[in-house]
């Protein structure tokens, strides 16, 4: 690391209407440092990145590169700077593939002509994504890709263009554990190389591993900047949140021998492979396995999404056939998708009417929606589920990350369902919201609904689950008690199985 400012800003300020999102923040950035930007959900974080980024203009403060003073007003500004950033949701054109999103608005041309040179620009991408060490249809629109491949669009993207700053917001959020450790190999080079990079994370674990310098924010305020190799996980937690936070031991506990799911060899596009397993009643039941292991594809078979080929699926002891999702969700199962903003909520939706919109029918008078009991009932669960909001009338997409997930979770549970699977529940949000979640799930089984967690964070599954299945390629791979003698290793073993 130079130790020379490529980046500085001086008392940054941004206000909506009603909060001040951005207090008068201060900021430095090294070249060939890896700074890394923490807080919770609203915390000011993605407000602030969106300003350096040229996505929102500042309302105060001044922003200085390489020493000069500089306005960046809009995301051209930013790209002249050669200042990137990768969003946690992800900005590509699905309809698109790789190389169309990877070169938008750089396209090659073929000499002086308007013709574009695809051969070129799918040679460098592919030379890009070897470097990434990622393989992927080049041809295939990404709307085809799963959340980690886009996300590896978005690296890649990124790297291609030889940025001087790189922004990361959570880039391991959905990537599993063999990617993040070749994408901290690639930070690693660009490190080596002067580059500049502020990264976002939730996991805090990993920022011992990456970062070296760590900068906290609280309810829009700067609170400190502190070199990572001298501070501990739990001294970042308490500046982040202002509080201590109770601990969660490992799960323990006796669990009902009724069966409340069963599936049996359940198949489905060589995605899910004569899969079998059951739901005990009031069991927190864990899935584990990378990226492509096929457990969102199962839970969306059994959730009525998907048709399965083959197989069966029974519910209380009844065999099921789920022909959409509105049979399964009037029949007591809820499903929280990994991705929030496009299958988990209408973002220009008021609050409200998110919460309510998988249980219309308890809200309608007349066949006409009883716009107070809406309300009545909205603000019920924003209190229960302490959603950080100024009214239920605001609209989805202008609430931070956990925020959202809450609203996802008010709306599952005014369904009184009897199964709940959650996939990635904690992905993307704070420390704090996750220990909200967390006390969620073990309410539900405490009042003896079921829940099935898919994670990708494995500390996470041993800590709440009662069991664990291994997903791998397809195929189940293994099913493991949770008792002390489980561990990470073994977990990852049958992760890989088949690779």
């Amino acid at each position: 690391m130079s130790g020379e400012v490529i980046l500085r800003v001086e008392n940054l300020t941004k206000r909506f209407p009603g909060v001040v999102a951005v207090d008068h923040v201060s900021f430095e950035l090294r070249k060939g440092e890896v700074h890394c930007l923490l807080g919770e959900n609203g915390a000011g974080k993605s407000t602030f990145i969106k300003m350096i980024s040229g996505a929102y203009a500042k309302d105060e403060g001044q922003i200085y590169y390489d020493g000069e003073p500089v306005e960046i007003n809009s995301s051209h500004d930013a790209k002249n700077l050669k200042i990137a950033t990768i969003y946690q949701e992800m900005n590509l054109v699905s309809t698109m593939n790789a190389v169309e999103n990877i070169f938008l608005g750089e396209e090659i041309h073929i000499g002086q002509s308007k013709i574009l040179n695809i051969t070129e620009m799918k040679r460098q991408t592919k030379a890009v994504l070897d470097r990434l060490k990622v393989k992927m249809n080049l041809n295939a629109p990404v709307k085809n890709f799963s959340t980690a491949q886009q996300q590896m669009v978005e690296i890649a993207k990124s790297l291609l263009h030889k940025n001087k700053i790189i922004i990361m917001d959570e880039p391991t959020s959905s990537i599993t554990e063999k990617d993040t450790q070749e994408l901290f190999r690639i930070i690693r080079e660009l490190k080596n190389e002067g580059v500049a990079i502020i990264y976002i994370s939730h996991r805090l674990q990993e920022l011992k591993e990456i970062v070296d310098r760590v900068t906290v924010l609280r309810d829009g305020k700067y609170i400190d900047t502190l070199e990572m190799k001298d501070v501990e996980i739990e001294k970042l937690i308490t500046l982040m949140v202002g509080r201590s936070l109770e601990t969660t031991e490992k799960r323990k506990r006796v669990i009902s021998d009724e069966v409340i799911l069963s599936v049996k060899n359940l198949s489905w596009k060589n995605k899910v492979k004569d899969v079998s397993f059951e739901l005990k009643k009031g069991e927190i039941l864990g899935f584990a396995g990378l990226v492509g292991a096929g457990r969102s594809e199962l839970m969306k078979l059994i959730f009525g999404a998907e048709r399965a080929e083959s197989g069966s699926v029974s519910y209380k002891g009844e065999p099921v056939k789920f022909r959409n999702t509105v049979k399964a969700v009037r029949s007591g199962i809820s499903y929280l998708s990994e991705d929030r903003k496009r299958e988990g909520l209408v973002l220009n939706m008021p609050i409200a009417q998110n919460i309510t919109l998988a249980s219309i029918d308890e809200v309608i008078r007349n066949k006409k929606i009883n716009l107070r009991k809406e309300r009545a009932v909205a603000e019920q669960s924003v209190q229960e589920l302490q959603v950080a909001t100024t009214s239920v009338n605001k609209r989805a997409k202008f609430l931070s990350g956990g925020n959202q997930q809450k609203v996802v979770i008010g709306k599952w549970l005014l369904c009184d369902s009897e199964v709940f699977i959650f996939d990635e529940p904690t992905r993307g949000i704070d420390v704090g919201a996750k220990q909200e979640i967390y006390r969620i799930m073990e309410a539900l089984s405490e009042q003896g609904k079921s829940v099935i967690m898919i994670s990708s964070e494995l500390p996470e599954l041993l800590k709440m689950s009662d069991r664990i299945i291994v997903l791998s390629n397809g195929y189940l791979t293994g099913e493991l008690e949770n008792a002390e003698v489980v561990s990470q290793e073994s977990i990852m073993k049958l992760m890989l199985e088949g690779f």
